[in-house]
């Protein structure tokens, strides 16, 4: 005899090989999946009460401290239980509207119904978000961008390099006409336009069958994008830096890629700070996706923006905590490729950052990334089809 400890995601698979009757599958699953929820900010007897509920039905809660002595107004929560448990607190708190535990019940409802992110058809190309990942080639045509700068600022190499990165096996071109480096100062939107509509036009001309994002959070140079072949707005602002944006995404009915930045290019990097970042993030994209969403546009991606406004740690962290995202239900993208925290951790150029932009994203796709936004799309096309190959070996 002798032992091996499953992982959760194995246990169709281990108990299709035991012989285990199908129709007991639903039960085992049931009975194994053990959620860790954490709650912010939570009322302290409303927390108390919580913890009673969960102790009651096979589940339990960590709370601070003093919560036991009435003695703290708020309090972190850390919901531990099976579904099953979730479940059956969900119903008992139908009937305990008090100390904000409606509102729990509204995240706990959120958890108990959360679902794979949504399909997405773009171009005629299906994006099935929860079953494959995907690849964005990034293609600026600046002068002065981080990394590549001044490489494809001309029609022709622009277009070489769309070629390229399509034949290495990138899912989307995303154009950009601006660089969003750390203090970069704005250009005008008719510069931006001049850089970014020709290419987006000749590589959609070249490639009909090509998915092209637009890097911009200018409403008229998103605009002008998707009129010549533009199928996905990628805004660094999360739509908020330009008011017209919501209305050009609605009218078009494209998909957004929403991004978090504190700050704005030119002085996001000026002494950035977060009592909890991912707490600020999440509450971040619960106001805007509720408000886009409002407005009338479902198809969200959601971008957590490394470097933008962030401290290393800060980027180290998101994606340690990539997962927590995928509360929302969205698409998440991860571009960390090439920037400068990979430079300060291993002390290398950006030319030398490759091998450290590969490890992060491998990261990020195992805390589940569906997207990642890179450089140098064929390395990273060998990392997914190994991943993919080893996660359903």
């Amino acid at each position: 005899m002798i032992a091996e400890e499953v992982n959760r995601k194995n246990l169709d698979k281990e108990l299709e090989h035991i012989g285990v009757d199908r129709a007991a599958f639903d039960i085992f699953n049931w009975k194994s999946n053990l959620i860790l929820l954490k709650l912010y900010d939570v009322n302290g007897k409303g927390a108390n009460i919580l913890k009673q509920e969960f102790l009651a039905n096979g589940g339990d809660v960590a709370v601070h401290r003093d919560v036991a002595s009435w003695k703290a107004e708020k309090t972190d929560c850390l919901l531990i239980g099976t579904e099953k448990v979730y479940k059956r607190v969900y119903d008992k708190l139908a009937f305990e509207p008090f100390f904000g535990l409606t509102e729990v019940r509204k995240l706990i409802e959120k958890v108990l119904n959360k679902k794979q992110p949504d399909t997405m058809e773009v171009n005629g190309k299906t994006f099935e978000f929860g079953k494959k990942r995907y690849i964005m080639g990034i293609l600026n045509t600046t002068p002065d961008s981080f990394s590549d700068g001044g490489k494809f600022n001309n029609i022709e190499s622009a277009l070489k390099h769309a070629k390229e990165m399509l034949e290495e096996g990138a899912d989307i071109i995303d154009v950009g006409g601006e660089s969003t480096r750390p203090g970069a100062e704005k250009v005008p939107e008719e510069v931006e336009i001049q850089r970014t509509a020709p290419v987006i036009k000749e590589i959609r001309n070249t490639f009909p069958d090509a998915v092209i994002s637009i890097d911009s959070y200018k409403a008229n140079v998103a605009e002008v994008a998707i009129k010549n072949g533009a199928n996905i707005i990628n805004d660094i602002s999360g739509l908020r830096f330009d008011e017209r944006m919501k209305s050009v995404a609605k009218e078009y009915g494209v998909p957004v890629v929403v991004m978090h930045i504190k700050g704005t290019p030119e002085n996001m990097q000026k002494n950035p700070y977060y009592e909890n970042v991912i707490k600020e993030l999440l509450e971040y994209f619960d106001e805007r996706i509720n408000a886009l969403e409002s407005f009338g546009i479902s198809k969200i991606i959601i971008d957590p923006g490394i470097g933008f406004g962030k401290r290393i740690e800060d980027n180290l962290q998101i994606i340690d905590r990539l997962n927590a995202f995928k509360i929302f239900g969205k698409p998440v993208l991860l571009g960390a490729s090439r920037k400068s925290f990979l430079g300060h951790t291993l002390n290398k150029t950006v030319e030398q950052r490759l091998y450290g932009t590969l490890a992060a994203d491998a990261y990020g796709i195992f805390r589940g990334a569906d997207i990642i936004r890179v450089h140098d799309v064929a390395p990273h096309k060998d990392l997914l089809k190994m991943f993919e190959a080893i996660q359903n070996a």
